[in-house]
């Protein structure tokens, strides 16, 4: 038991994978669906939830069972997709896939009953779920799962592969942002707003700016093997500057949008990390280095670890926003100004932290 306890606990934090054998099948499992990334789908739907508790509607059990539903969605996502990537054929013991990590079919990690079980686990959950939110709060929630589950698909490669056709990332922000985050907020109060969805946006383009940083660092492999990713469709060199523009320009709409919907300094928020973003910026704008600097970790993951930065920053720092902005409307404003004032100061010591280690 402690050993797939910390084997799911250094899965999250450093995307560590299991070697055949170790732990039990289930944390083998779960830790090979890549947990490290969750935090993604935490943040989409907490946003989704903040929105709904700062507009009069909370319901902490039915945020926790969502909370429950999108993650392992999550999870058997990274699974499907290594599934048919492996099966036919694009991930092999030459592709990057296998470069930053054990691959749980490559490397037999899990079985493919394992797999199968899994998915027939998750798939039920989240139908009776939808099932039960369709007939309680309204038919949309079908819809908008109905709607996940076929962008699953086809970013996996079935029936077709939306990878290759340059349209993975896009399909990336729909499930991060109307999906999750807006199928969070309409399952909790039964409406949503454009303004709420002006909110949750720039995050849920973060994490279609994670996937991009992910492509960019296999675009050479993708390029021999006729993957479309938008870094082939365009070049490194014009993706480079989306990307460096994405990870200055999403921050600054997430508090023009925050700023909309609140009225509040805690708006202001997410500027508290410009020294990370700066940092990610910089990693994004240039080339990628030959060899990985020291103390790097993560090599040869190089923009895609400053892409995920761009977007835990914003996750937090929106989710902290949101929060302090629902204190002040719950008849706590003193709470409110110190938690933000606390939060943004840890927030530019931890950027201005990171800047300081990559000068020396």
């Amino acid at each position: 038991m402690a050993s797939s306890l910390r084997i799911l606990w250094y899965s999250f934090r450093k995307c560590r994978v299991p070697e055949r054998g170790e732990g039990s099948p289930a944390a083998r499992l779960i830790a090979a669906s890549r947990l490290c990334v969750l935090p993604m789908t935490i943040y989409a739907v907490t946003i989704g939830a903040l929105l709904a508790w700062t507009s009069g509607d909370f319901n902490p059990y039915l945020y926790i069972a969502l909370l429950v539903g999108f993650s392992g969605a999550h999870l058997l996502d990274n699974l499907i997709n290594d599934y048919y990537d492996y099966r036919r054929g694009l991930d092999d013991p030459s592709y990057f896939r296998a470069l930053y990590g054990p691959h749980p079919i490559l490397d037999n990690i899990i079985s493919t009953g394992s797999l199968a079980a899994f998915t027939a686990a998750i798939i039920l959950y989240d139908a009776l779920l939808a099932v039960y939110l369709s007939l309680t709060r309204t038919p949309l929630i079908g819809l908008l799962a109905v709607a996940g589950g076929i962008i699953m698909l086809l970013y996996a490669g079935f029936p077709f592969d939306a990878k290759k056709l340059g349209l993975g990332e896009l399909l990336v922000a729909i499930v991060w942002g109307p999906v999750m985050a807006g199928g969070t907020l309409i399952a909790l109060t039964g409406r949503h707003t454009l303004l709420q969805g002006l909110v949750y946006a720039p995050f849920a383009i973060a994490v279609s700016l994670v996937l991009i940083g992910k492509h960019m660092d296999k675009y050479e492999y993708d390029s021999v093997k006729g993957v479309g990713t938008l870094p082939v469709r365009l070049g490194l060199g014009a993706t480079r500057i989306v990307a460096s523009f994405l990870a200055l320009a999403l921050p600054i709409a997430g508090v023009i949008a925050l700023y909309m919907y609140e009225h509040s300094p805690a708006a202001l928020l997410p500027l508290a990390s410009l020294p990370l973003y700066f940092y990610a910026y910089r990693i994004l704008s240039r080339e990628k280095p030959r060899e990985p600097p020291k103390g790097w970790d993560v090599w040869p993951l190089w923009y895609v670890a400053a892409a995920y930065m761009v977007m835990d920053a914003l996750g937090r720092t929106t989710i902290w926003s949101l929060l302090a902005y629902g204190l002040s409307l719950h008849g706590h404003p003193q709470a409110a100004l110190i938690a933000a004032g606390l939060l943004a100061l840890l927030e530019i010591l931890s950027g201005i932290k990171m800047l300081r280690n990559e000068s020396r």
